[in-house]
């Protein structure tokens, strides 16, 4: 038992070391890629960037992008990503938010009176490899799967027999879609 807590207490000693923990500090560091979304409805440009802090093995900040992935969207962010060693080349990432649609228009076969698109939820994840050019500067390439959302309410025009008046008037009914579209992310871009 004495023996078994000792390697532990050298284990623990070797991930603390005051001389490792003194090297490590917070840095700032912007990650600018351009890529490709991959899904059933085709192949369409996706740009992102990233702004924030790296910690030791982390790095966490604020992203904005525009996904043209089957409706133009704005996706805004929070990236998370964990470097397996201190030599920052192959990683983990995450990214949550909110996706906020841009200017769309519905499919042109049916005429709609009225139609309103706007956001929903975000996400991306998957893996990457670094490559170092400077200390300060590397280029990158990541693979992932994003799920981002557009909600759509439309109106349609349809004409009904008005009973009293004996005359035909439009009616307008009113129905929402959510579209949900995961698609693979291939990226490469630069970070500095």
């Amino acid at each position: 038992m004495k023996t078994f807590l000792f390697y532990c207490l050298l284990l623990f000693l070797q991930n603390v070391n005051p001389i490792k923990a003194q090297q490590s500090k917070f840095t700032f560091h912007s990650i600018n890629t351009f890529g490709m979304a991959i899904g059933q409805s085709g192949t369409d440009p996706l740009f992102q960037t990233v702004n924030g802090l790296a910690y030791g093995e982390w790095f966490s900040g604020i992203g904005f992008g525009a996904n043209y992935y089957r409706y133009n969207s704005y996706p805004l962010f929070l990236d998370t990503r964990r470097y397996f060693s201190e030599t920052k080349k192959a990683f983990i990432y995450g990214n949550i938010g909110y996706n906020f649609s841009g200017k769309n228009t519905p499919a042109k076969e049916i005429i709609y009176s009225n139609y309103k698109f706007s956001g929903g939820v975000y996400t991306d994840f998957g893996i990457g490899y670094r490559k170092n050019f400077t200390t300060k500067s590397a280029f990158l390439i990541t693979a992932g799967f994003s799920y981002n959302e557009v909600h759509n309410k439309v109106g349609l025009i349809n004409p009904v027999l008005d009973c009293a008046v004996g005359a035909a008037c439009p009616l307008i009914d009113y129905s929402s879609y959510t579209y949900g579209c995961g698609t693979i992310v291939l990226k490469a871009g630069i970070a500095f």
